[in-house]
């Protein structure tokens, strides 16, 4: 054991026997830190074992010449008001309580190093100011650094982080400007394609009709017709024919994908029914179709416009696909059923195997059957409008006896 201040060796340690203080001695010099008394009246130490020559590069004879001056000669300026401060605290422990603080020391060679230091006092005056503490400083210098290290990469994490989220604003600002473009660009397409759907519905549907009944009324007196005189009247049966179906197609894409659907109001399913008939006329009279109807619900909360087409392109594909030589019979019921008006349109067609082409019934462009010819695009546009508007429809059907097709439409109360 090294005492550092001879002249006061009245206050240092008393061992009962030597082997105390060879006991003492050895436990002090195994402790990996600095062990010390200071003494806060001369600001001094009064003892440090031998670990202070390993940490901090001088000798304990250094140290005791040092005196006085030991903590301004050892401790970082910048550190020096804090350890003071630590020290005056001391004195203002309950007893046997200890205290805890860091700082900064320069070691003999220059090297800068961190130590914690873990202090108690031992002995007191009798006006209770502080005269020895005894304490343990550890050399905390690699923690530093490491917590340096880690502050160092935090901060250039948070400036990469700051610097990627500048970008991420300035891209999304850029994307926000072109999605407004984007935007501006498909209101503008869709504007256009509620006018083409317009102009298809009315300016051009409504001649296309009218000429394709004036040509089925002509159809009536072909046998009294010269031959070239027929030619040309099936030819133009033909075309209208063609340009209906066309003109079909074009009308459910349209209001399949267009934006708004017009206000809804109450429909008369008889009178849209009639109407949807009327269009239908020469089919019905060629293929001597026989239509009934059963409205249990007199009305539909939809579009007058869009009920007649539909309503149109059902019973118009149960009679198209037809059993041959079976004379066609549609019934269209309708009831109503936990909020929906439920409208089944049965025909005793050729029917579907659903187990290899319900994905076709509905599909875009796809079809069930290969004959007759088709677009392929009349129920998927009445499943995409009937789902906009929350209703729905579905099918039934076995090859050879004919299909069911039950679609359904909210009443306003099942809508909010």
């Amino acid at each position: 054991m090294q005492v550092i201040s001879p002249q006061r060796a009245e206050k240092t340690p008393v061992f009962a026997d030597a082997r105390q203080l060879v006991f003492w001695e050895k436990m002090a010099n195994l402790v990996p830190g600095v062990i010390y008394i200071f003494n806060q009246k001369t600001m001094s130490n009064e003892y440090a074992n031998r670990s202070v020559t390993e940490f901090l590069g001088y000798s304990p004879e250094e140290v005791v010449q040092m005196g006085t001056n030991l903590l301004t000669s050892v401790v970082v300026d910048e550190d020096q008001p804090g350890l003071f401060g630590h020290l005056e605290a001391l004195g203002k422990l309950p007893d046997g309580a200890e205290a805890s603080h860091e700082y900064r020391v320069r070691a003999k060679d220059g090297q800068i190093r961190w130590l914690r230091s873990i202090d108690s006092v031992i002995e007191k005056s009798a006006d209770g100011d502080v005269v020895r503490h005894i304490g343990i400083a550890l050399d905390i210098t690699s923690q530093k650094a490491a917590e340096t290290r880690l502050r160092e990469i935090n901060d250039d994490l948070e400036a990469r982080v700051r610097a990627r989220t500048a970008e991420l604003e300035v891209l999304n600002s850029e994307l926000g400007t072109c999605m407004a473009k984007r935007t501006a660009e498909l209101n503008d397409i869709n504007r256009d394609l509620k006018d083409l759907t317009y102009v298809a519905t009315h300016d051009l549907k409504g001649p296309i009709n009218n000429m394709s009944s004036l040509t089925h009324m002509l159809s009536e007196a072909e046998p009294l017709l010269p031959p070239e005189h027929a030619e040309t009247l099936g030819w133009m049966r033909d075309v209208c024919h063609q340009a209906s179906e066309k003109l079909d197609a074009l009308i459910c894409v349209a209001q399949a994908h267009s934006g708004n659907i017009p206000d809804f109001e109450r429909v008369d399913l008889a009178e849209v029914t009639e109407s949807a008939l009327v269009n239908l006329h020469f089919q019905i009279s060629k293929a001597r179709a026989v239509i009934k109807t059963d409205f249990a619900a007199d009305t539909v909360w939809f579009v007058s416009r869009e009920m007649e087409n539909i309503l149109q392109s059902m019973i118009g594909n149960a009679i198209k696909y037809h059993e041959s030589g079976r004379r066609p019979r549609v019934n269209i019921l309708s009831e109503r059923l936990s909020g929906n008006v439920e409208i089944s349109i049965r025909d005793n067609g050729t029917g579907l195997d659903l187990s290899k082409d319900m994905d076709k019934v509905f599909g875009l462009f796809k079809r069930a059957h290969n004959t007759p010819e088709g677009a392929g695009v009349s129920l998927y546009s009445i499943r995409r409008i009937l789902e906009r508007v929350g209703g729905s429809i579905d099918v039934t059907s076995k090859p050879g006896r004919g299909s069911c097709f039950t679609l359904r439409f909210p009443e306003p109360g099942a809508l909010s």
